[in-house]
């Protein structure tokens, strides 16, 4: 069932980008061609292996200037994995620093506990996403469907679940992945995940009811979920590598 709807997801992403593609006026790209069993073959090659990896994401608690402009984000050291088990390609986070979304999370009564026990929170956390390939030219290109980010937070004198929810590429084209080359032609895997809300002590967690991220960030409120940015190298690259 899990496979049927994955595949409804892909089959509906294909038939957006495509039509997106119809209306660019290039013959070329007027129509999506699946990807053969080599082309992916290839694109895992690329994209397989362990690395030591840099996280990006949105915070007004680490500022910077670039080209006079001020850009709010930090940089947090991660392990990533692509592997594939012979059916699925799967992309695993490790180490996981899931503090960072106490900042998006809304700012009252109800949620002071929560907000607290998570920028407290210093344990590990792991997820994974499904990885599957749709582009090789001009480069390669896959779509993510991660699973939700589970944590257990002790406050209020109880243990409660947590589960923050990424949209996946079915969902929002801000989440996607990609290999791009650097200035020196070297190749760089990059993954964005847009991770849109969060539910305490789910009641059903095939039906999740999550709440949305609410936050304000440098004067502009935002509620549509925060993208977080993977920089999948082989070795650890510096912060500018993630910009």
């Amino acid at each position: 069932m899990k496979k049927i709807k994955l595949f409804s997801i892909v089959a509906a992403f294909v038939a957006a980008f495509a039509f997106t593609s119809c209306n660019t006026g290039d013959d070329n790209n007027s129509y999506y061609q699946p990807l053969t069993q080599a082309e992916k073959q290839t694109c895992y090659l690329k994209t397989s292996g362990s690395r030591m990896s840099k996280l990006a994401y949105v915070s007004d608690e680490h500022v910077t200037e670039k080209d006079g402009k001020k850009e709010y984000h930090d940089t947090l050291d991660v392990s990533t994995s692509i592997h594939g088990d012979g059916k699925d390609t799967v992309m695993t986070v490790n180490n996981f620093p899931v503090k960072i979304f106490a900042r998006y999370i809304p700012e009252n009564v109800d949620t002071k506990d929560l907000k607290e026990a998570l920028k407290e929170y210093k344990m590990p956390v792991s997820f994974k996403s499904v990885v599957y390939y749709y582009t090789i030219t001009p480069f390669i290109q896959f779509m993510l469907f991660p699973d939700a980010i589970t944590v257990n937070l002790e406050y209020g004198g109880a243990t409660h679940k947590v589960k923050f929810y990424c949209y996946s590429s079915g969902n929002s084209r801000y989440t996607f992945g990609q290999v791009t080359q650097d200035k020196s032609d070297k190749s760089k895997v990059e993954a964005y995940l847009v991770v849109y809300g969060y539910e305490v002590d789910p009641k059903d967690e095939k039906k999740p009811n999550p709440t949305a991220f609410n936050f304000n960030m440098a004067g502009t409120q935002l509620s549509n979920g925060t993208q977080i940015k993977f920089c999948l190298l082989y070795t650890s690259p510096s912060p500018r590598d993630c910009s």
